[in-house]
């Protein structure tokens, strides 16, 4: 079975040091990212938290995996991403408090591209500051998108999911 890549590499989406701004399919968080209505795209748009929430069971079992595009760099750093949430997740007493921790974590102002100490530094691109705060700003989106989701995965009916835990 070969490694899930990304559909949208090579897509005409503006990349900002390495990010590809992809339509991301959210109402609550701001960021960046276009949505899929205002570039005309349907409901069946699959976005880059959706391809990382169905790729990463897959995903983390490959010891490597070629970067075929700038999507493809997203999509390592969700999965690292959904890792994270996991961990935290696991640790938490209830999913209450699961959700509290997740979301302090999603939104804390961690490193981005061309910053030191981000955890992908040699895979994204430096840039200019403000195109870098930009591909900070659009990975911090993602990072909050994706936990939301995460959580009805983690704990359906409130209980602890045995096939994420």
């Amino acid at each position: 079975m070969p490694v899930y890549h990304s559909r949208h590499n090579g897509s005409n989406a503006v990349s900002v040091c390495g990010c590809p701004l992809v339509p991301l399919k959210t109402a609550k968080y701001r960021g960046p990212a276009p949505t899929p209505a205002s570039l005309g795209l349907t409901d069946e748009f699959v976005d880059l938290v959706d391809e990382a929430l169905r790729s990463f069971r897959w995903n983390i079992l490959f010891k490597n995996f070629e970067v075929l595009g700038d999507a493809d760099r997203v999509l390592v750093y969700l999965t690292l991403w959904i890792q994270k949430c996991l961990s935290v997740a696991s640790q938490a007493g209830s999913a209450e408090d699961a959700a509290r921790q997740l979301e302090v974590v999603a939104a804390s102002e961690l490193p981005g591209p061309g910053e030191a100490g981000f955890i992908l530094g040699s895979w994204f691109k430096a840039g200019p500051p403000q195109d870098c705060q930009m591909a900070k700003a659009y990975l911090k989106q993602l990072r909050q998108e994706t936990a939301s989701r995460l959580l009805p995965l983690f704990y359906p009916d409130g209980q602890p999911s045995k096939w994420w835990f």
